[in-house]
């Protein structure tokens, strides 16, 4: 009779919490969910912004690579140290209207944060609209 006893309290317990929710996620009773929802970040930038790490150099490079081609085709490719030192010497002629100190900053930039030891950003389709030339 005990155990018939304990059968049925334990019985009436677990409904007891079925019916208020518990152990269904929800809060206890009295207490609010006010939880925001985690926020997921996307992988895919949103502008050239989002491409192009911090640093001196980068606004630089937003400002002045998408004259003559899009911007962020600086951005892939994954160059190796020789070939930034070559594109640098081939496009000193294109950029006449820069100093010679920016157009340092912004090779300097580019060959730190796009080199062929780390991988390659994730640039949307959309980005590279226009072209890249074959660098």
């Amino acid at each position: 009779m005990l155990t018939e006893l304990r059968c049925v309290a334990i019985l009436a317990s677990v409904l007891a919490l079925a019916a208020s929710g518990c152990g269904e996620g929800d809060p206890p009773d009295g207490e609010a969910d006010d939880a925001e929802p985690p926020v997921v970040a996307s992988a895919a930038p949103m502008s050239l912004a989002d491409i192009f790490p911090e640093g001196l150099g980068r606004d630089l490079v937003i400002e002045s690579c998408g004259g003559c081609h899009a911007a962020a085709c600086s951005a892939i490719g994954q160059r190796t140290p020789a070939r930034w030192r070559a594109l640098e010497i081939d496009h000193s002629d294109r950029v006449a209207d820069m100093s010679e100190e920016d157009y340092r900053i912004v090779f300097s930039y580019l060959s730190e944060n796009f080199h062929d030891g780390q991988p390659e950003p994730v640039v949307p389709p959309e980005f590279l609209a226009g072209g890249c030339t074959p660098f």
